[in-house]
């Protein structure tokens, strides 16, 4: 099979990054748990969110750890014979200037320090997601997405696709004949063997 793979909130908990950097910086705990959205989370302005994703972001992308098991299992994945491609709307990563640059640099240095072995990177419009996710999907012909995302994943469900959606608090609501939910890596690995059985 041909796996499509996300990052943010797949390859990492993306809930984990918000809480422990969020408690941080606003001095207090979450004000809701079933949302991706500092303003929501914290209760914060719109603009206090940029200021933290600005002083966070890339102490993020550059120190925060792989999903459990992920490593594991992606390996095992391409042991098996599976062709694995990230397809992710990293922020300011798909543009043609110096920060979307530096942005795609500082996600590859990721994946090879933390010993991930794709096929191929498809990087995503953060602003465009769901179409362009259903984009990468084509370019690479992948048969799956691995993503988190309920509006992506309702999109590409809806659009023929299927989608292992790794269950977060955001996206308890999210439900469709083409979305299997997982709910850690090991999940993921017998899911896709028993689609690959089929």
């Amino acid at each position: 099979m041909i796996i499509g793979v996300d990052c943010d909130g797949v390859l990492t908990d993306m809930t984990a990054y918000i809480f422990h950097y969020g408690e941080k910086w606003f001095g207090r705990k979450p004000k809701k748990c079933n949302s991706m959205n500092p303003t929501d989370i914290f209760g914060c302005t719109r603009k206090q969110e940029v200021v933290f994703a600005v002083r966070f972001f890339f102490t993020y992308c550059k120190k925060w750890k792989p999903r459990k098991y992920a490593r594991a299992v992606l390996r095992k994945l391409k042991q098996d014979g599976h062709e694995l491609y990230q397809i992710t709307a990293r922020k300011f990563a798909s543009g043609h200037n110096p920060l979307a640059l530096y942005s795609r640099y500082v996600y590859k240095k990721w994946l090879k320090e933390n010993k991930f072995n794709f096929d191929g990177i498809f990087f995503c419009s953060d602003h465009k997601g769901p179409p362009e996710k259903l984009k990468g999907i084509k370019y690479f012909s992948a048969d799956i997405m691995i993503d988190d995302r309920p509006d992506i994943s309702l999109y590409l469900a809806e659009n023929g696709v299927k989608v292992l959606l790794f269950d977060t608090p955001y996206n308890k609501d999210v439900s469709h004949k083409n979305i299997t939910r997982v709910y850690d890596w090991k999940d993921v690995y017998r899911k896709i063997s028993r689609f690959a059985d089929k």
